[in-house]
């Protein structure tokens, strides 16, 4: 009877454990981690889990219940640098998100009687109800900077806790609540719930570490790209400087024959020796010029008609990332879905005006776009031609401050993306 006695203070030990974990993924949400001026927070947790389980053990008060779980909420928030109104913001909403979950558990699942003590079984249960929601609002932080896995595995994560609550609540009505049989499955569930959500975190630490992979990998082969059109275009101007004495020779002897004609065909074939065909772009600026020559190489070989327009200056700002991110997404899809088309056209233009960096790319296109709200989706086979590089692009484009127009037509897809540099600077 000790033995069992032990267990039930235990699970209820655990499910505040649970529920601060889960207050503590709420709080991640409503402030940045950057934000806490703390480093060793997790000391907090601890005490603000230990000292509201020993008030609701010794006392068994549900006004002093209140009052510990509201001041052991708004102590930790206190160590983040954000106003202290947003403090009491947070904590009203945490708090209400708490007594909501208990309201539903104790009157739905547990028939609950005023004065009557709720069981560690329901204590549970209602630690796991707080817990579900928490799966989704940290993927909606992470959605913004794309660190997360797909929209049906974070269902199955906030399922696993909803299950769990439909297991306990069975095992605990089956059996009368037979302690031992409930005690069992309570902690079984608990090992079940920790060991899955440990590996739902390890898996998106390995996912986002193989997307930054990816991306590095991306961003090597962009600079290598690069790097041999800088090498192959120096190979020919070192060529046509060593033949430049015969060059002026040959041009001297036409003038003084008045061979005009000659003359500029002599120049042109000049001009082409010295042009670079996989340089495309050129303009100082090596980030963007490197992204654009990279994603260009396939245009020649798919496309019959690529129009180029860059004038940008060449040096744009401090950090041409965000840049670079909206032109390889834009490039990408308009090359790939142009090429599926019989006019098989791609026009780029990037400049910059009165301080706004301005981005226009057109395309030819098969098929037809289905617009579903802010979507776009293409009828080919892989509908995500649009769809996700433009959804990257706008929040790439959003995150900057700037703003994106899309049209289309039959036959034609137009993207322009207006940057303000002075907010570029700023992010």
């Amino acid at each position: 009877m000790k033995f069992v006695m032990i267990a039930e203070l235990l699970l209820i030990l655990f499910s505040n454990g649970i529920r601060f974990y889960a207050v503590k993924r709420y709080i991640d949400f409503f402030a940045a981690r950057e934000k806490c001026l703390w480093k060793y927070n997790w000391i907090l947790y601890t005490f603000a889990c230990i000292g509201t389980y020993i008030v609701s053990i010794i006392f068994e008060s549900p006004n002093l219940n209140i009052i510990s779980n509201v001041i052991a909420l708004f102590l930790l928030a206190c160590p983040y640098k954000i106003k202290l109104s947003k403090k009491f913001l947070m904590t009203f909403i945490i708090y209400s998100i708490n007594l909501l979950a208990d309201i539903i558990v104790v009157q739905l699942l547990a028939g609950y009687v005023p004065g009557q003590r709720v069981g560690s079984a329901y204590q549970f249960i209602t630690s796991l109800a707080i817990l579900i929601p928490t799966a989704f609002f940290s993927e909606f932080t992470k959605k913004k900077t794309q660190d997360s896995l797909p929209l049906m595995n974070v269902f199955i994560l906030g399922m696993i806790p909803l299950v769990s609550i439909v297991c306990m609540h069975s095992i605990a009505t089956l059996t009368e609540n037979n302690k031992p049989v409930v005690l069992t499955v309570a902690f079984s569930l608990i090992l079940i719930n920790s060991f899955l959500f440990y590996l739902y975190y390890t898996l998106t630490q390995f996912y986002v570490a193989k997307m930054n992979e990816k991306k590095l990998e991306q961003i090597i082969d962009v600079y290598a790209h690069q790097l041999d059109v800088v090498q192959e275009s120096q190979e020919h101007i070192k060529k046509l400087r060593h033949d430049m004495k015969h060059h002026l020779i040959e041009l001297s002897a036409m003038a003084q024959q008045d061979k005009n004609k000659d003359m500029m065909r002599y120049l042109e074939h000049m001009e082409k020796f010295m042009l670079n065909p996989a340089e495309k772009v050129s303009t100082g600026n090596k980030e963007i010029d490197g992204v654009l020559n990279y994603m260009l190489r396939r245009a020649d070989e798919l496309l019959k008609i690529v129009n180029l327009d860059i004038q940008i200056p060449k040096s744009l700002y401090r950090n041409n990332f965000n840049i670079c991110v909206i032109l390889e997404n834009l490039v990408d899809n308009a090359v790939r879905e142009s090429s599926k088309s019989d006019e098989k056209y791609l026009s780029i233009s990037v400049r910059v005006q009165k301080d706004i960096l301005i981005i226009l790319i057109e395309n030819s296109y098969s098929g037809s776009i289905v617009q579903k709200g802010n979507i776009f989706q293409t009828s080919q086979i892989d509908t995500s031609i649009h769809g996700l590089g433009l959804e990257s692009v706008k929040q790439v484009v959003e995150a900057c401050g700037g703003d994106i127009k899309i049209e289309y037509t039959e036959k034609r897809f137009w993207v322009q993306v207006l940057l303000y540099l002075s907010n570029i600077v700023e992010n």
